[in-house]
């Protein structure tokens, strides 16, 4: 029989808020590329957005916003629905109302493996969706799945707890019981790199600058002719 699980394990909250100041570059480092979702999967509008939170799964049997719905009834803030549709255009598997009901209860994002409804109502929201795309195909509501059990999503195996994080770049999955080993593993780089880019900002320097000039290219092998 599908379930609805109303309560899921979630990482610290003070170890999503540090995952917030990393950069994805230096995650998805850190990751093997089993964790990187399709690159098919982006923001509606290809807004420049950032999505960090846990993981509230929907495992749906095709598109069925039905079960979007009842994730909107589980979530808590700072959560990231995701609703795993299989990758199917057939019809749509969330919509503006959803949308808005997930940023009322406080929802980080949502993560769509299938397509949504009602586009431009979800783009003038400031909740950010990721999806496959938009469709003006009706879907049958038949609440056929389960909410907040183990779901693949964009290709990748996806536990209710995971860490979510989205950009314009695309979307990736941090297990829940990494999360720690990888702030440990990439947080030094990600605020060096921070702090060069400010570096950057405040003096009109290149990176050619920072990294030495032409002692990189002698450093690389290159031949400087003037």
């Amino acid at each position: 029989m599908p379930k609805v699980y109303a309560s899921i394990n979630r990482p610290p909250r003070d170890l999503v808020a540090q995952v917030h100041g990393l950069r994805l570059d230096q995650i998805v480092k850190a990751l093997p590329t089993a964790q990187l979702m399709d690159s098919a999967i982006e923001p509606l509008g290809l807004r420049n957005v950032r999505v960090v939170g846990p993981a509230v799964t929907v495992a749906s049997v095709g598109p069925d916003p039905m079960l979007g719905m009842i994730a909107t009834g589980v979530a808590q803030p700072g959560d990231v629905i995701v609703v795993a549709a299989g990758g199917s255009t057939a019809g749509f598997a969330w919509g503006g109302g959803l949308t808005l009901s997930a940023a009322n209860v406080g929802c980080a994002g949502v993560v769509v493996d299938g397509v949504v409804i009602d586009a431009d109502s979800i783009v003038e929201q400031s909740l950010p969706v990721f999806c496959r795309g938009a469709t003006l195909r009706s879907t049958p509501v038949q609440a056929r799945g389960s909410v907040n059990v183990a779901v693949t999503c964009g290709g990748v195996l996806i536990e209710p707890g995971d860490v979510i994080v989205g950009t314009l770049d695309g979307v990736c999955v941090i297990p829940r019981g990494d999360v720690a080993d990888l702030i440990a593993a990439v947080g030094p780089e990600s605020a060096r790199i921070n702090a060069n880019i400010e570096t950057l900002k405040a003096t009109r320097q290149t990176i050619f600058d920072l990294r030495g000039g032409r002692r990189l290219a002698d450093d690389l092998g290159l031949e400087w002719i003037d």
